[in-house]
């Protein structure tokens, strides 16, 4: 997991496979860096090929938690395999989903 800030949004890389071995690997980072951020947070699923439902469950519990901080996790650049997986669990209703991260930091920023 790979994190940046671009302006006040902070960009979180998130590895291809969000297995319960990949889960395990950045649940703790992921909660500690969208927490101390409390602002605008973009996770970058454009390398993510596989999830299981621990990753749902895992970027459900950092959107609940930066929210109610006044900050906000959205994502970009699913996969189409991943994007029927949110589509399929109702999660493409719970998160803003860009479809590339160029359009997400230029929509989220304004």
């Amino acid at each position: 997991m790979n994190v940046e800030q671009v302006g006040d949004i902070l960009v979180i890389k998130l590895p291809s496979r969000l297995d319960a071995v990949g889960v395990a690997a950045i649940e703790n980072k992921l909660s500690e860096v969208t927490t101390n951020h409390k602002g605008k947070a973009l996770a970058d699923m454009s390398g993510v090929d596989f999830v299981a439902s621990l990753a749902l469950r895992m970027l459900l519990t950092n959107l609940k938690a930066v929210q109610s901080m006044g900050g906000d996790l959205r994502l970009c650049g699913l996969q189409p395999q991943i994007a029927d997986i949110f589509r399929k669990s109702r999660f493409d209703t719970l998160f803003t989903v860009y479809d590339d991260c160029e359009t997400a930091l230029k929509e989220y920023a304004a």
